[in-house]
């Protein structure tokens, strides 16, 4: 059938559609759009396969926008955006040997002198300095993916990028990302917070050395 766009609300993924004779209007979801090469807009001439949801709603099917050409598998598995996930380089490591070192250097000199004294500042400076840097939020090589639901190719905003981050590389467009929640309520909303693998031994030895090196000092100043 053919019909026109008389709605679509692109923030939540979704419109409704105005048959050419006006006999129906049906809903339709980005998913079911078959052109990716743009997002829908109100005005847009299409041709859709009508059908009914499992509440007897109508609802439309393999919609394509006229005037684009609609993918096929194959076109869309060549199209496909391939995310790469974040790894480390050489100065990611650097950082590393260098925060470990710093920490070993600080907690040895400790142990000999039992005082936190100024010959320790620059190694703690140094540590502080090297977390910081090593957890800096990065970007992926790629400018925008494919979504893992709607196979539609979407930029990356700060959501995705964090997720990519924290090791994600299936990842949802914003519409998707909001039905998914519209559609699991019950569920809290994560923070992405997964491990970075090599940076786990790091991270240990940051937060086992801080409170033992407060305590010290603390305890140093009231005495």
């Amino acid at each position: 059938m053919k019909g026109k766009i008389n709605q679509w609300h692109d923030d939540k993924g979704f419109g409704f559609i105005v048959s050419d004779d006006g006999a129906e209007k049906v809903f339709f979801h980005i998913s079911s759009l078959k052109t990716s090469s743009r997002r829908p807009q109100v005005g847009d001439s299409v041709v859709y396969e009508s059908t009914l949801d499992s509440k007897k709603r109508l609802q439309a099917k393999a919609v394509v926008i006229e005037g684009l050409v609609a993918q096929t598998t194959l076109q869309r598995k060549s199209q496909h955006i391939q995310v790469t996930p974040p790894r480390k380089n050489a100065f990611d490591y650097l950082l590393m040997l260098i925060l470990l070192g710093s920490l070993s250097k600080l907690a040895w000199d400790f142990y000999q002198s039992r005082l936190l004294n100024e010959a320790m500042a620059p190694y703690a400076v140094a540590t502080v300095i090297a977390f910081l840097v090593l957890n800096r939020q990065k970007k992926p090589k790629e400018k925008q993916f494919t979504c893992a639901r709607c196979k539609a190719v979407a930029n990356f905003d700060a959501r995705t990028i964090q997720a990519w981050n924290n090791g994600f590389v299936k990842l949802y467009c914003s519409p998707c990302h909001q039905r998914w929640l519209r559609e699991n309520p019950a569920q809290p909303v994560r923070n992405y917070a997964v491990g970075r693998g090599s940076g786990c031994l790091v991270l240990l030895c940051v937060f086992s050395m801080t409170p033992v090196l407060a305590v010290v000092a603390v305890y140093q100043w009231m005495t």
